[in-house]
């Protein structure tokens, strides 16, 4: 009786682990998924997957000439006056020159990421229901 107890307790131990592993629960899409990228067709998914990736570089590509210039000595604090306050000395205007453009390509940089992680996401959810024979989600069907 304790063998049968013992494999009874084995597959019930097997079937929670591997509910607990199983990737249901991240092959699901998320309500912004579903009202976003899941709207969209292949095509598009891949050729905004695409854009983002070159708009991300840019993005990199622009903050890194910038921190270069900053290097070579071009004087940002003086560009930052002008377009501020008309020329006229600006308190700060050395941390407005580095932190602004600073901040600026931290938050393109972040919102790109997000959106090609959930372009990612569903490009693997796709395949995924590709690759096991799941029938594809409505936007294929259009």
């Amino acid at each position: 009786m304790a063998r049968a107890e013992d494999k009874h307790l084995a597959t019930r131990w097997r079937a929670a682990v591997a509910a607990r592993l199983s990737l249901e629960g991240t092959r699901n899409a998320t309500l912004f998924e579903r009202q976003t990228v899941q709207r969209l067709g292949w095509d598009q998914v891949v050729r905004l997957n695409r854009y983002l990736e070159l708009f991300g570089k840019l993005t990199t590509a622009v903050w890194v000439v910038f921190a270069g210039t900053l290097v070579l000595g071009v004087d940002w604090k003086g560009v930052a006056e002008e377009a501020v306050n008309s020329g006229k000395p600006v308190k700060g205007a050395l941390a407005l020159a580095i932190i602004a453009p600073t901040l600026l390509f931290v938050a393109a940089r972040s919102l790109i990421g997000f959106a090609r992680w959930r372009l990612q996401r569903e490009l693997w959810r796709r395949d995924v229901a590709r690759l096991t024979g799941e029938p594809p989600p409505e936007s294929e069907h259009r």
